[in-house]
C-alpha cells in the first residue's frame, strides 16, 4: 500500500495547529471560481487544470488519507479541506475543496461526487453511499482505496507489457519508411543500369518504394482518418459495443481482455456485497463500471434476472466464453452457502494472477516473434538489395 505522507501522519498525532486551522477557515470561506468576469491568462489556466488527467495511485492517496483521518477522529469536512492542501494534483485539489464547500451545504460525499462522474465512479460512489447509510465509512474508503490499487496494478502491468512491443514496432516502421523513401530511389538508377534481369526481390522492394514515394502523405491521411473513426466509433454506443465485441474475441488478446474482465466485475461484486450494497443494485453498478460494453449488457441481463429471482450463478451458466462454466459454478455455490463475497473475491483473486502470468507469457512471447519480424524483414532487404549489386560486380569482373 503506498505510504502516508509525514505531514499528514503527524497531524493526526498531534492535532491541526493554530495555521491549519486557520487555512481550512480561509478555504471553507472562499467560494467555488467562476469563468465569468476572468481574464484570458486566468480562463487558459482553468483550462489546463480541468484537463488535468488524475492518475489512479492518486486516487489511491485520496481515499487512503480520507480514511485514516476519519479513523482518527477528524471530521470529514476538515478532513476534505486539509486534503485539498496536500494533494499535488490541480485538478484533484479542485475536487476536493469542492466536495468539502458541497458538504457544507448539507449534500453527502456521494451525492457531491456525483460532479465528478468523471473523477469517481459509480462504484466508488455506490459503495461510500453504502458506507454512510451503514456509519461503515472508514472501511469502506479502505476497501476502495485496495480494490483502486490493484487495478492500477494490473492495468499497469498490462500496459507495460504492451510498451516494448509497440515501441519496437513504431522504431521498425518508422526505419523502412526512410528506407524505401529515400535509400532505395538512390539506388534504383544503379540497379537500371547494367541492364540486367533484376531479381523478383529487388522488383518487388522497388515497386514498394515508388508506391510509398508516391502514396504516403495518402497513407498518414488514412492513418489520422482511422484513429478519428476509432474515437467516434468509441464516443457512439453501436461503435463502442462493436469494439469491445473484437477485443473480447481476439486471437490471444481476448483471453486477457476476459481474464480482466472477469476479475474486475469479481472484485467490484465482492466490494459492493461487503459494502451491504443489495445484490441487485450491485450488479447494475457494476455493469456501468466494468468498463467493456459487452461485459456490461451481460451483467444488466443478470440483474435483472436475479431481480426475478433467478439465482446469479443459474443465469451466468448461460454466458459461454464471457463467464466459463467454472465461475458460475463458484458463484452458485457462494449464493446457495450465503458466502457469495468472499468467493467473489476468490474468483478475483484468481483471474488477477491469470492476468499477470498471461501478460507475462505474452511478453515473453512477444520478443522471438518481434525478433523473426525485424530479421526477415532486413533480410529481404538485404537480399534485394545485394544480389544486384553483385551481379553488376560479376559483369564488371568478367569485362
Amino acid at each position: 500500500m503506498t505510504s502516508l505522507p509525514n505531514t499528514i501522519a503527524t497531524r493526526l498525532e498531534i492535532g491541526l495547529s493554530k495555521e491549519d486551522q486557520a487555512r481550512i477557515d480561509e478555504l471553507r470561506a472562499s467560494k467555488a471560481p467562476k469563468s465569468k468576469g476572468k481574464g484570458l491568462f486566468a480562463q487558459l489556466n482553468d483550462l489546463t487544470i480541468n484537463l488535468t488527467k488524475i492518475k489512479l495511485k492518486e486516487k489511491v492517496m485520496f481515499f487512503q488519507l480520507l480514511a485514516v483521518m476519519i479513523n482518527a477522529g477528524v471530521p470529514i469536512i476538515r478532513a476534505l479541506y486539509v486534503l485539498s492542501e496536500q494533494m499535488s494534483n490541480l485538478k484533484l485539489k479542485r475536487v476536493i475543496k469542492a466536495l468539502a464547500f458541497d458538504m457544507e451545504q448539507g449534500t453527502t460525499l456521494s451525492g457531491s461526487m456525483e460532479k465528478f462522474d468523471s473523477v469517481f465512479g459509480e462504484a466508488e460512489r455506490g459503495m461510500i453511499a453504502s458506507g454512510e447509510a451503514s456509519g461503515n465509512l472508514n472501511a469502506i474508503l479502505k476497501d476502495i482505496a485496495k480494490q483502486t490499487e490493484k487495478s492500477a496494478q494490473i492495468l499497469a502491468k498490462v500496459k507495460g507489457a504492451m510498451i516494448y512491443p509497440a515501441s519496437i514496432f513504431s522504431i521498425m516502421m518508422i526505419c523502412l519508411v526512410l528506407m524505401l523513401t529515400m535509400v532505395v530511389p538512390k539506388l534504383t538508377a544503379l540497379f537500371t543500369e547494367g541492364g540486367k534481369e533484376l531479381p523478383a526481390s529487388t522488383k518487388i522492394l522497388m515497386a514498394v518504394s515508388e508506391w510509398s514515394q508516391n502514396y504516403w502523405p495518402s497513407l498518414i491521411v488514412i492513418a489520422a482518418v482511422a484513429l478519428l473513426g476509432v474515437s467516434f466509433l468509441r464516443k457512439n454506443k453501436r461503435g463502442r459495443y462493436s469494439i469491445d465485441l473484437a477485443l473480447v474475441y481476439l486471437p490471444i488478446f481476448g483471453k486477457i481482455v476476459r481474464e480482466l474482465m472477469i476479475s474486475r466485475f469479481a472484485r467490484m461484486l465482492a466490494s459492493l456485497i461487503n459494502s451491504g450494497v443489495p445484490i441487485v443494485k450491485a450488479l447494475e453498478i457494476n455493469a456501468n463500471a466494468v468498463g467493456n460494453e459487452v461485459y456490461k449488457r451481460r451483467i444488466q441481463y443478470a440483474s435483472q434476472d436475479v431481480s426475478q429471482g433467478i439465482p446469479l450463478g443459474e443465469n451466468l451458466s448461460d454466458s459461454g466464453t464471457l463467464f466459463p462454466s467454472a465461475v458460475a459454478s463458484m458463484v452458485l455455490v457462494g449464493e446457495q452457502t450465503a458466502n457469495l463475497n468472499e468467493v467473489a473475491g476468490k474468483i478475483a483473486d484468481f483471474y488477477e494472477g491469470e492476468v499477470d502470468n498471461a501478460v507475462a507469457s505474452l511478453s515473453k512471447l512477444m520478443e522471438p516473434v518481434i525478433l523473426v519480424v525485424m530479421g526477415s524483414m532486413v533480410g529481404f532487404i538485404v537480399a534485394a538489395i545485394m544480389q544486384p549489386i553483385m551481379s553488376l560486380s560479376d559483369i564488371s569482373t568478367a569485362v
